[in-house]
């Protein structure tokens, strides 16, 4: 055993004065909640960013294959959907699923109230399990003749116009310089928290509309694309646009909602702020604890250096002792933190305002690797940092402290 993590391990194990044990304590107690918030604080963001992210891409995936106008606008005509085209785009690395979509406007009656919706009409091969997991009463419509009558709506819109699971509404639409109108039936009520989107988007089957306004079967706005990751955002609409005909380009949920895209990123840089200031409380209270160890223990290293200790020995004894508490700080602030994101994650404590927010409460993504990479840099950081007060020892006069008592 080399003789400095000997020595350590007698200092850890060795009694300090009453007053040194409670600055101790203090300290560890301080590492523990610094380390615990930052993780907190790392796991709130990316779990708040993961849910808008989903959320706002469930209503329209990731990225939206359009057509260009000809004064280079984006087209909301509807075309008639090429399966080469689609089938050339599933088969990119980075895609995971390809589905056209139809939207057409239109205004719900109901007991002579109105309301302006958006329809968007859907296939059989489009992905559903995000309107599944936001229904809050009811079910998704069938695809199927019955199906075709059946409607999912919001509950901000069945709020507003007093509309329960399997009501009879009625939707008018503008075609052709005269007004249709057409009877569904409510299959299902959905609420994703998202107000801007609650209040317009309707689902129900693709075919529906095309017979609503005299479409060929396989008619569609665009195609929406979802990838595999959405880490993989940018590289994939550069990918996706160089499989597209040269009479279509790609828009990306970032470029549709600029904005909300721009305040989650401003959210990084809050998160970073209180990840530095715990650092910086961090390093200031194992500072003070490594002056006072040594202020305590100077007929230690009195006697240390009268045995021919060298100094940067005695520095590595005392950074052994304070790594130590720094270790077990680290450790039960990963402790405090993981307990801390289960029981948000599981019970949802924390509540928010869903108009605000976007989320009825603090979403939660307990990520390995943030631990792992924070554990290093607080360890490492402190013991760098604690290489400034050790070096006070190099001042202590061997026989001035082995006088002292």
């Amino acid at each position: 055993m080399r003789f400095e993590i000997f020595a350590a391990k007698r200092l850890i194990k060795s009694k300090n004065s009453g007053y040194t044990s409670y600055i101790i304590r203090i300290a560890l107690v301080a590492v523990t909640l610094c380390v615990a918030v930052m993780l907190v604080s790392l796991g709130v963001l990316t779990g708040f960013k993961d849910a808008v992210r989903e959320k706002i891409s469930g209503f329209g995936s990731h990225m939206q294959a359009v057509r260009f106008t000809a004064y280079g606008a984006y087209s909301d005509s509807p075309m008639k959907a090429d399966n080469a085209v689609i089938e050339q785009v599933q088969n990119l690395k980075q895609v995971k699923n390809v589905t056209p979509v139809l939207y057409e406007s239109g205004v719900i009656i109901n007991d002579n109230t109105f309301h302006a919706v958006l329809l968007k009409g859907i296939t059989s091969s489009f992905d559903t399990s995000f309107f599944h997991s936001s229904l809050t009463s009811g079910c998704m419509p069938q695809y199927s003749n019955e199906g075709g009558q059946q409607i999912l709506i919001s509950q901000n819109i069945a709020d507003k116009l007093n509309i329960n699971v399997s009501d009879r509404i009625k939707v008018q639409f503008f075609t052709d310089a005269m007004m249709r109108s057409k009877r569904f039936t409510v299959s299902g009520i959905y609420q994703t928290g998202l107000s801007d989107y609650d209040e317009r988007f309707l689902i129900c089957q693709s075919a529906v509309l095309e017979n609503i306004f005299s479409l060929d079967s396989g008619a569609c706005t665009c195609y929406e694309i979802t990838l595999k990751d959405f880490s993989m955002l940018e590289s994939g609409a550069d990918a996706v646009y160089a499989a597209l005909p040269q009479d279509m380009t790609v828009q990306t949920v970032r470029q549709a909602e600029p904005n909300l895209f721009s305040w989650l990123d401003l959210l990084d840089s809050n998160v970073v702020l209180i990840i530095v200031i715990m650092f910086l409380v961090t390093v200031v209270t194992l500072s003070g604890v490594t002056l006072i160890l040594i202020f305590e223990k100077k007929k230690t290293v009195g006697i240390l250096k009268t045995m021919g200790v060298k100094n940067s020995i005695i520095m590595r004894i005392f950074l052994i002792r304070i790594g130590w508490l720094a270790f077990v700080g680290t450790a039960a602030g990963n402790v405090l933190a993981l307990v801390l994101e289960l029981i948000e994650k599981y019970t949802d404590v924390i509540k928010l305002d869903p108009q605000s927010y976007y989320l009825t409460s603090v979403p939660v993504t307990i990520n390995v690797f943030h631990y792992l990479v924070l554990d290093i840099a607080v360890l490492a950081v402190c013991v760098l940092c604690m290489v400034i007060p050790a070096r006070s020892i190099n001042k202590i006069s061997i026989v001035k402290n082995l006088r002292f008592e």
